[in-house]
């Protein structure tokens, strides 16, 4: 399974044990690791603002949250930033480019369908198509 939210979700452990969660991207320039004992994160030190590059960040991500989901028993993934909207949203659209072989525009309505607060930045979504043009 394949969450996304905020900090302050990825930081209640209540959320977390309810969802079961295993692993977690944490997409924030600077909050820690909520739980780094119990759960297994990628970390990546991202700022939400035009200056951002993510070349390196997306296939990161994806790799990440795709192995967490074929592992077995099969892992839960969390994929956090600090509101849940632009950071998390362009590494969950990634993930769901690669390997779902998704379209960038079919990946945001689906996403915008279970998580309507999300936006990606214009220059995330600037990244996203070139990322979408290098896999297909």
């Amino acid at each position: 399974a394949l969450y996304q939210g905020s900090v302050a979700q990825a930081s209640d452990y209540r959320i977390i044990k309810n969802l079961h969660i295993t692993h977690v991207v944490n997409a924030t320039a600077n909050c820690p690791n909520a739980f780094p004992n119990t759960l297994c994160y990628l970390r990546l030190h991202l700022s939400d603002d035009s200056q951002q590059d993510l070349v390196e960040a997306l296939p990161l991500a994806s790799s990440f949250i795709n192995r967490a989901l074929r592992a077995q028993p099969a892992g839960r993934v969390l994929v956090h930033c600090s509101l849940g909207r632009s950071r998390s949203s362009a590494l969950t659209l990634a993930f769901l480019m690669e390997h779902r072989h998704w379209s960038l525009l079919h990946a945001l309505r689906w996403l915008k369908e279970r998580r309507a607060c999300t936006a990606p930045n214009i220059n995330f979504l600037r990244q996203l198509l070139t990322y979408e043009e290098q896999l297909f």
